[in-house]
């Protein structure tokens, strides 16, 4: 089994301690700050066009309010994603469209997390294909993540090669079953549940595993050191400096 290769080091949601998360700065920081790889979340208006945000609820990160799901693209496009954040008042929530011409022009890998609402997973996968399918460059590295599995054997039906992996919390005893049954290359867990056997076991068989959400360069060294390939975390450029030192 060949694991998908994302980073050491990724930026979570973007450098997403330093600029709003999922947003195009956040993304475009971590670039400055030398990442090669962010994560960000996708999820779907009522009009099926893919937009980059966590939260199923606008209410948190942007100045609109209820569930993404239920707005229009039109409606999304006028809504501003730097809720709380001084200096980013007119950050747009940004579609995937343009978050993957970002990240292209910026030579950034992605992981990318389908968050879907329940009953809409079908419709969420058809439009993430529908904006990757012919837009993502082959050089750089893509993985689909999600804690909604069905999800990811739906995106392998549409892309029967693009890298997989499954989200968990603590890894399940039947780890190897579910990697099976979904294709998947990849596990991308909780740090702070990792556990020397899981991870020995999950790298020794050949997959990927990378950990989630790592802000303390002790916790990064821990991990690591168990085997993990990799890290999300919020503070990339800091993270790189502690990690060399």
């Amino acid at each position: 089994m060949e694991h998908a290769h994302l980073a050491r080091i990724i930026a979570h949601r973007g450098a997403s301690a330093d600029a709003p998360e999922n947003t195009l700065s956040a993304f475009s920081l971590a670039a400055v700050d030398g990442a090669s790889c962010v994560e960000l979340d996708v999820q779907i208006s009522s009009d099926d066009i893919a937009y980059v945000h966590h939260d199923h609820k606008l209410d948190r990160c942007t100045d609109g309010q209820g569930l993404l799901c239920e707005h229009t693209s039109e409606q999304l496009d006028l809504l501003r994603a730097g809720k709380n954040n001084p200096g980013f008042e007119l950050e747009p929530l940004p579609r995937l469209s343009t978050t993957i011409e970002l990240l292209k022009s910026r030579q950034l890998g992605l992981n990318l997390e389908i968050k879907p609402v329940k009953g809409l997973e079908q419709r969420t996968v058809d439009a993430i294909f529908h904006e990757l399918e012919n837009a993502w460059p082959t050089q750089l590295p893509l993985v689909i993540s999600s804690f909604n599995h069905e999800s990811l054997g739906m995106i392998k039906q549409r892309m029967p090669h693009v890298a997989t992996a499954l989200l968990f919390g603590a890894i399940p005893d039947d780890w190897q079953a579910s990697m099976q049954h979904y294709n998947a290359q990849n596990i991308h867990c909780a740090a702070n549940e990792l556990v020397s056997n899981a991870a020995s076991d999950v790298v020794g068989a050949g997959y990927g595993l990378y950990c989630y959400t790592v802000n303390e360069a002790t916790k990064a060294k821990a991990v690591l050191g168990l085997g993990a390939h990799g890290i999300f975390t919020d503070y990339p450029k800091s993270m790189a400096t502690q990690l060399e030192s």
